[in-house]
Formats: structure tokens, sequence, C-alpha cells
């Protein structure tokens, strides 16, 4: 028999036709390669030309059937394989696309749209070592099978879904909400993106607040004040006093209690935590991580890296001898690694350990491991070396003793007050020798029940509570896998849980990116920000159901229902119709806006929505249509720059700035009045103070920097007087007395240079000597 395989990259290709030809098949067989998706399905318009253009009225837009088209970019792929397989005259294809769910989406999204009628059998492979491709070569499955066709199905269900929530929803809101340019909403972006935005508002209202805590300090040790109910922390530090002060001398040891600790190296890598791990310590991203770990499986130094197991089935543990071989290729780890493959005991125990080796855990793929392969690790770039490192300290890990500490906790008893204290002393470093972690004993005094103590001191500790953390790739990515923490249905949480949360370790390193690059999250070193633009938008959809997670959970569970043979996928197409009809006419009824501009320097004072910075004028993304706030970048020679901007919109008063009219020039800052709505003056050096009313017309007098002036001054009232009369400089103190319609008796200085006392007084609506 003839077969044609076709892999899903040119490297898997080489790699198993490499196999083919030293080792030989049963049938013969020709090889071609995809580079990844070579179909997509196809744009609204091409189902429908009134679908070619936004139109509210055209929502929902749901096919009758689903086609895909030829990606961008890959059609002479699509033409080379499509006409191979025409003129080849092959009995069968062998799908050899990666082992899972996407992987079949891949292989049969091109299938049907060539329309092929052709067998298909399944190369499942988990590395790719010479030894597993001939396994997989050599016991090819039926695509028949029903965990496979049901995984086909579900595959395409899938991305039926995800474009007609991605296109109806982005359109319906986009449209609705006036955003200038199209607002991405999907499934697992816009949960992901409520996560960051969330923690953005969580730290924007954070108010840090003060509490104490009661510290015992007694002979050789100190404890914490604990109450019965196990808290420690008071918010009332009078509370706090009072019972310091209450608190004798003289204490007891109530209880100690001597234990060893044990911890044990972490399991195995899955994607998510070799990402995770990656950013703790080298700061990578998820994305740049999956990269990273591609080329090493392409280089067959690690085995498959899309996997979200920790684990490795029995069959593969019991050729770790081989496999930790590959270690001996990196000079830090030679030692402790020829150690291991010396001790039979060792490797022979691991194989019954189920804390990392569990058949039942491992589904498609088992844990990220070495191969086995040798190779030079000196020729590989810096940042793959640094995640063969972590994998390779993983895996050597497992074979190590645990962490062993001898812990010690006392309780101490002060009166009725308990205070607790906690000692440990490091008894073996076990798996830690391989990172280096440092950890400092805190031994305790030799102490038995009922021995009395002195009270040295008890003090009170001031702290104050600490706002979130932002989100860092790995603490992200941690939430995105257990996103049913942000959802109540327990069910849905277990759903959640089994399918390893929002999207997959080898996808979510694109949606962030994808949210980045929309600019609706920034990455600021490690840190994620959420900005203006995908605040608005979390806040427009409020509890939209693509907000949350649960909406994954539902359809999720519906998907895995389907690979598992128990859900009909003509229910799931039927539920997913109405589903996408309800939803779209609910965000047809949204009024709201979404701010959508880009370079934000801040909010508009009138309406909310972003200014930007234009060539001659900072201006509202609503000027013209809605807003009319706009601000020149020049007034009368004064610059306005970007900081006395944010100062004017906040409703702060500028720095002083140096103006020109008409040959004259003065000096004071600018305001903006949201009553007048525009910038305004400020007289120099003024000020708010509360002088008293004006003797003219009532109200509030001012003080400017040569004069005290009534708040209408120029706008109706003409009271006014200069601060300084015949060398004597009015106090506030005398400005108060004098608007109290009081007489105030000063020191003067005459034109004649003699000095005398004379008195003060507002009559005829002018401050006059009354002699």
């Amino acid at each position: 028999m003839r077969a044609l395989l076709i892999a899903e990259k040119p490297d898997l290709k080489r790699h198993v036709e490499a196999v083919y030809k030293k080792y030989g098949h049963k049938d013969i067989i020709d090889f071609e390669s995809f580079a990844g998706h070579t179909m997509t399905l196809k744009d609204a318009k091409e189902y429908d030309e009134k679908w070619s253009k936004w139109n509210i009225d055209n929502l929902p837009m749901i096919p009758e059937h689903f086609k895909y088209k030829v990606a961008k970019g890959k059609e002479d792929i699509y033409k080379r394989i499509r006409k191979k397989i025409k003129d080849g005259n092959y009995d069968y294809l062998i799908n050899c696309c990666d082992p899972g769910r996407e992987g079949e989406h891949i292989f049969f999204s091109f299938y049907e749209g060539i329309d092929c009628k052709l067998p298909v059998k399944r190369m499942w492979h988990s590395d790719l070592t010479e030894n597993e491709l001939k396994r997989a070569l050599n016991n090819l499955r039926d695509e028949n099978e029903p965990e496979l066709k049901n995984m086909i199905i579900a595959s395409k269900l899938r991305a039926d879904f995800d474009w007609l929530t991605g296109i109806n929803f982005t359109v319906a809101f986009t449209l609705k909400t006036g955003a200038e340019k199209p607002c991405s909403v999907g499934r697992v972006m816009t949960p992901t993106l409520k996560i960051i935005v969330d923690r953005e508002l969580e730290l924007k209202n954070f108010v840090s607040k003060d509490f104490w805590e009661i510290e015992g300090k007694f002979d050789g040790y100190t404890g914490t004040y604990y109450t019965e109910d196990g808290k420690g922390q008071f918010l009332d530090k009078a509370k706090a006093e009072s019972i310091i002060k209450s608190l004798g001398k003289k204490g007891i040891i109530e209880s100690i209690e001597k234990k060893k600790e044990v911890k044990y190296a972490p399991k195995l890598h899955s994607l998510a935590e070799l990402q995770n791990e990656a950013n703790k310590v080298y700061g990578y991203t998820m994305q740049e991580t999956l990269g990273l770990v591609q080329k090493l499986y392409e280089k067959k130094i690690l085995s498959y890296p899309r996997t979200d197991s920790s684990y490795v089935t029995k069959s593969i543990a019991k050729d770790f001898g081989i496999i930790l071989s590959a270690v001996l290729n990196v000079a830090e780890y030679k030692d402790i690694a020829q150690s291991i493959i010396n001790n039979k005991a060792v490797l022979t125990s691991i194989i019954n350990n189920k804390r990392y080796v569990d058949d039942k855990k491992v589904s498609d793929h088992y844990a990220i491991i070495p191969t086995g392969e040798d190779f030079v690790f000196s020729s590989l770039p810096q940042n793959e070396q640094n995640i063969v490192r972590l994998v390779f300290k993983r895996l050597l890990a497992i074979f190590l003793p645990p962490l062993t500490l001898n812990k010690t906790n006392i309780v101490t008893k002060v009166d009725d007050a308990i205070f607790k204290t906690t000692g440990s002393v490091l008894v073996d470093k076990g798996f830690t020798i391989l990172y280096g972690t440092q950890i400092n004993d805190n031994t305790l005094p030799n102490l038995n029940k009922g021995d009395s103590i002195s009270v040295k001191s008890i003090d009170l500790i001031a702290k104050k509570t600490s706002p979130p953390a932002r989100y860092t790739d790995e603490t992200l990515n941690k939430s995105m896998e257990n996103a049913g923490k942000f959802i109540d249905n327990e069910e849905l949480k277990e759903v959640l849980k089994e399918a390893k949360g929002l999207g997959t370790p080898a996808t979510r390193g694109g949606i962030v990116e994808k949210l980045v690059n929309l600019n609706m999250i920034e990455r600021k070193k490690k840190n994620f920000y959420a900005t203006d633009y995908g605040v608005s938008i979390i806040q427009a959809l409020g509890d939209f159901e693509i907000t949350s997670p649960e909406l994954t959970g539902v359809w999720e569970q519906k998907l895995r229902q389907i690979e598992a043979c128990s859900y009909n996928p003509n229910q799931f197409s039927k539920e997913m119709i109405e589903f996408v009809k309800c939803a779209t006419e609910k965000l047809k009824s949204l009024n709201c806006v979404v701010d959508s501009c880009e370079n934000s320097i801040g909010k508009c004072p009138e309406c909310g929505k972003s200014i930007k910075e234009g060539k001659s004028y900072y201006f509202c993304c609503g000027y013209k249509k809605d807003c009319d706030f706009i601000v020149a970048k020049n007034i009368l020679g004064a610059k306005i720059s970007k900081t006395e901007l944010k100062k004017l919109i906040e409703g702060k008063q500028t720095k002083v700035l140096k103006f020109t009219k008409n040959e004259k020039e003065w000096s004071c800052p600018l305001v903006y009045s949201k009553t007048n709505k525009k910038i305004e003056f400020v007289m120099s050096n003024s000020s708010n103070k509360d002088l008293g009313k004006c003797p003219c017309c009532g109200k509030p007098m001012k003080e400017g920097k040569s004069y005290y002036y009534c708040s209408d001054y120029k706008k109706g009232c003409n009271f006014i007087f200069n601060k300084e009369m015949s060398g004597f400089k009015f106090k506030e103190k005398d400005v108060k007395e004098l608007l109290a319609n009081k007489k105030i008796k000063r020191k003067f200085i005459w034109k004649s240079g003699k000095q005398g006392e004379a008195t003060l007084v507002i009559k005829d609506n002018m401050v006059k000597f009354d002699f």
C-alpha cells in the first residue's frame, strides 16, 4: 500500500522521514508537511455579501455551514500538498500533526478544505527521539477510533464556537459603544483582560490601613501574641496597648511541639509550570518560554512541549537511566547525574513513586523531560541553555532526598495571653543543593513544658496592610490555569480545574501578547498594567457572560463530554447557536461608551474619554463628536507641556507661566474651570483663605500678590485695596478686622519720613484713614 504522511511542521517531517529511511515500513510512504495552521475559517463577508459592512441589524451572523479557506501566506503549501494528494494514487493519509485536539484541527481543516475522501491513520508520538518515532510509525492508529473521531468533532466545534462569539460579540460591542476601532471580544481573551483590570482597580482603590501586633521578648527567643481564635493583628491600637499594660513580668511554657518537617522535590514540568519558573528566574514571558522549549524539542533535547501533565508513565520511568545520560552533557550536573545513574536502587524506586510516576495522570503527553539524546550544551544560545538547566535540575531533584528540617513550636503563656514561637534547624538540604537555597537556622533555647520564663519586654509593633501584587507572566499564567477561583459554581470550578483553566499552556502566551498589542494592557518590566482602554472595555461589558471564566467552563465541559462520547454534537451545535443569538441581543442593548484612544495623556474633565496630543492642540477623543474639550499647546506665548496639561485636567493649577499680549507681559498659573468650561488665568499667588466678605457686594474677598480684592472684581465689583499703605503692610488679621467693620490703629511712615499712629476704616467702599 502507498501512503502520504503529512507532518505539522517541516522539522517533524525531516525527523520521521529519517527514521523511515533507516528502518523502513510495511507500506511505501511519501512525506509532506504543513507549517502550522494552513487553513482558517472564512471571514463573515465570504458567507454573505451583506456581512461585509458592520451593521447592527445584520447580527447575529451565523453561517449555515462553516467553511475553510487557505490562511494568508500558506497558498503555496496548500497547492503543493493538494496536488500531491490528487496525483499520488495514495491508499491512505497519515496525520502526523501534534498529538492533541489542536493537531486534529490543523489536519482535518485541510482535509475537508480539499474535500478529500481517503482513509486517515494517526501517528501519535510523545517526543522526537528515534525510538519513539519508530514505535509511533509502526503503530499507526485508526482515525475512526471513537476517542480520535470525537476529538476531531470537538476541535471543529470549538473553532466554530470561537468564530461565532468572536465576530458577533466584537461587532455588536464595537458598534454599540462607539469605539473608534474594533474592540476585540473573545472567550479566553476577555476574561483574561478582566483578571488584570480587576487587579488594576483594586490597586487604584487600595488604601493602606494601620494595624498592630504584640511581640513578647523572653529569655533567648521572641513570640507573637495570638487571640483564642488565632488572630494576631489589631486594628485598634488602644486595645493592643491595654493588653500590654495588663500583662505581668512572668510567663510559663504552655506547650512545646517538636517534629521533623520533610519537603519533597517539586513535580516535573508541565509547560505551564516551566513557563512560570522561567518567568520567575529569568524574566521570560510565557510566549518566549514556549518558543525556546519548541526549539529544544525540534533539536531532540527535550520531549514534547505542549503538555499539561507533570507526570511520566512507568514505561518512561524505566528508561530514566538512559534519559539521565543526556544530563551528563552539562558539566555542573555531571557528577550528580552520574551518581544517580550508578545507583540502580534509586532508579528502580522512582518507578513506583506516585508523586512523579502515574500512568493515570498522563493523557496525551507526559511531563517535559530530557529525551536522552546526546548534544553539545555549549553550542546552545544562552536562553536555551537556561531552559535546559531548569528542566534538567527538575528531573535530577526527584532522585535526591527531601529537604529535612527539625521544627519546634513553643506556646508561651503570660497571664492569660498566648505567645507563639516557631524555630527550625536544618537536618538535610536534600534536593535544594541543586538550587543553592539559603536556609538559616532559627535555633530556640532548650525548654520544657511548665518552665517559668522571664518577660523582658512586651512591645507594640506597628505595621501597614500591603496592596495586592501586580500580575506577572508567572502569576497571570497561574490565575488563568486556576480560573475556577473566580467563579462560584462548584461543578464548573471542577470542570475548569480538569480543563486547566482559561486557554492552554500553549495558547495563553499568545492571548496575553494579543492583549498587549491591542493596547488593552501593557507590560512594564515584569508587571502587567491595565490601560484606560482595557478598563473601559470591562466596565462597559459589566456582568456580560464573556467576561467570566464560567463561559469557558460551561462549553469546555460539553466539548469534553463529546470527546468522551457522552454528549451529542448536534445538541451542542443547537445550544451554541441559541447562546450566540441571546448574547448578541444582550450586547445590542448596551448603552455605554468605550474609550479606544491610544497614547492617552489623561481623562477629559468633561466626558471622561482620553486626551490625545495633536500637532498644535491637546484634545478629547470625542472632540467634534460629543465633546468640545480642546487646549492649545501655546497660549499667548506660554508653552503648555504634557505635565501642565495633566494638572489642568485633574483640576489643579499649572505652575506660573509667562504670557504676552499687546506688548504687555504678566505671569500667573492657569486652571480649567468646569463651571465656565474653559482655561482661566489665576491671579498670581491667589489664596483661598476665608478673609471675609466684600463690603460692596458681599462676595468672598481674595488675596493677590499686591492687592486684596473682591472675588467678583472686574466682573461687577470694583472693591480692591493695596497690601501696603504708607509703609504699613497689612496682615491677615488686619484685613479680617477691617472687613468685619472694625477700626484698626497702626503705625505708619508719612511722606516727610516721620512715623506716627493712625486709624484705618472702610468707608465709602474704600480703605481710608479716620482722623
